[in-house]
């Protein structure tokens, strides 16, 4: 670990331009830098208890929003049993501290969460990996099927197009509380990085291609 505590005026300099892994690589450490702080095992055992409950989000815009606001907002929306304990932990990195299990498993699936119109993110964190490597790029929502047949309107048959979508979590086929229409209920994982499908098709051998729609 490095302080980046510096002597003199702070001016832009080769340190800055390289950041600093770069400044790491030319130091020569003293002694005095070498004397480790040592945790023992009874502390870190307890550190790990509180990691079971933390989460990472990533707010996907280009828009400048204060990590205030974000907090305040994420709070409201999830209206947890303990309210979570919040940082910034990077360019459009948070780190949010969940204090029960029940809690955790809200924030980090359920959702999908929004602010401001734009998707957070979230993804479980253990606490000891390098943010940077967190990849946000798949993320639980709600869709429909629309027009499947009553005759293939069988759970193996809607699982296998839920797959078409994403990476399949649930499967609704009685909605007896959101009844709105003719369609089935998934949630599934899609990948952010490409474009939303808005139709999965089904094949039957001697028969002509049906196409269900798909409403996230």
């Amino acid at each position: 670990m490095a302080d980046k505590t510096s002597a003199g005026s702070s001016g832009t300099g080769a340190g800055e331009d390289g950041g600093i892994d770069d400044m790491l690589m030319h130091l020569e450490l003293c002694d005095d830098e070498l004397d480790d702080v040592v945790l023992g095992k009874t502390a870190v055992a307890e550190f790990r208890k509180e990691a079971r409950w933390l989460a990472i989000g990533k707010v996907l815009t280009t828009k400048s929003f204060s990590a205030e606001a974000l907090f305040e907002k994420m709070k409201a929306i999830w209206n947890l049993s303990r309210e979570p304990g919040c940082r910034e932990a990077g360019k459009n990195l948070y780190i949010f501290q969940m204090h029960c299990l029940g809690d955790w498993k809200k924030v980090v699936h359920q959702g999908p969460w929004t602010f401001r119109r734009c998707v957070v993110m979230i993804e479980e964190y253990d606490g000891m990996s390098d943010l940077e490597t967190v990849s946000f790029t798949g993320m639980y929502v709600w869709a429909q099927i629309h027009g499947i047949p009553e005759l293939y309107r069988k759970a193996v048959v809607v699982d296998d197009l839920a797959r078409k979508l994403g990476k399949a979590k649930e499967v609704q086929m009685a909605l007896k509380l959101f009844y709105e229409g003719n369609y089935v209920r998934i949630r599934v994982m899609i990948d952010t990085t490409k474009p939303l499908m808005r139709f999965v098709s089904l094949s039957v051998i001697g028969e002509e291609r049906m196409k269900g729609r798909d409403v996230a």
